[in-house]
């Protein structure tokens, strides 16, 4: 009987130096957001309201705003750095490519620069040093307009190479038997990047769809950075909205309610692109199954 316990508690043992950090560092902190997102601070005194906060974030069309224009920007922030990665991975796999471990550490570097230091090295790339250039040919990457997409260049550079380490990765898992017997039948290199590699790494893709669109919704250093060089509005994303409303209004029980609602919001849609993507790999690999029977 003992013996028995052991072996089913064995498991629990391993898990548990994770469970408890993940209860003291993210259970727990979300529990005391949510706790203080039900009072509301007047003259040094807590007044419990229930839920008015979360009603009058649902009618903050200023927080509203910064969700949509960071949701912009995670689709495409990760388009492009998805794409770059994937076609680099590709690429390096390729028997043409030399001096693979050169590459794939030239590639990594950016990643190992903290996003800060990146955002201030780029900050005085925009304008300093690429200035000339860029007004020759008209365009201020600090300009309203272009701000988002000076961001997105910013997060590309920083990421694609560790998203690129990440699919070379499962490549390597890939037997080579697989690549032999696709290229006895025919396949180039472009058919069986297409054909095989790229269904072989779904999953890895859908990871890394998931962790983008996380890290985008989260935000924050390059625009709060960026605000020295040029006017950036408080609500750009939601941590700046969040973090003015707690650093520079003080009005802390308000911006928990907004931190919850933005981490509800981000696991209520990385849950759907989870699903969405599960049912249409699914879906693909139907249709080949039944092209594939229907050639035989």
């Amino acid at each position: 009987m003992d013996s028995s316990l052991g072996k089913r508690l064995s498991p629990w043992s391993f898990l548990l130096p994770f469970l408890l950090l993940f209860t003291a560092f993210l259970i727990v902190p979300l529990l005391y957001a949510f706790y203080t997102s039900l009072f509301i601070h007047r003259m040094g005194i807590a007044y419990f309201v229930g839920f008015q906060n979360y009603l009058n974030a649902f009618r903050d069309v200023a927080f509203w705003g910064s969700i949509v224009n960071v949701m912009k920007y995670a689709v495409i922030q990760g388009v492009i750095m998805l794409a770059l990665s994937l076609a680099l991975a590709l690429l390096l796999d390729t028997k043409f490519a030399r001096f693979k471990a050169f590459f794939r550490l030239v590639y990594f570097l950016p990643y190992a620069v903290p996003g800060v230091f990146a955002s201030i090295m780029w900050g005085f790339l925009y304008s300093k040093p690429l200035d000339p250039l860029l007004q020759a040919i008209h365009f201020d990457p600090l300009a309203s307009g272009a701000f988002l997409y000076s961001i997105v260049n910013i997060a590309t550079w920083e990421w694609a190479g560790y998203n690129m380490t990440l699919y070379m990765a499962s490549l390597t898992g890939v037997s080579a038997d697989i690549y032999e017997a696709a290229k006895m039948d025919g396949c180039n290199e472009m058919q069986l990047a297409w054909y095989i590699k790229i269904p072989l790494l779904r999953p890895t893709i859908v990871m890394t769809i998931i962790l983008s669109f996380i890290g985008s919704m989260q935000l924050f250093n390059e625009p709060f950075l960026l605000e020295a060089l040029t006017p950036v509005s408080q609500t750009f994303a939601p941590n700046l909205d969040i973090y003015n409303m707690a650093f520079s209004l003080t009005n802390l029980p308000y911006a928990a309610t907004l931190s919850v609602l933005l981490g509800l919001i981000t696991i209520l849609i990385s849950v759907i692109v989870m699903v969405l993507t599960r049912f249409l790999g699914r879906t693909a690999e139907r249709r080949q199954t039944t092209a594939m029977a229907a050639g035989v």
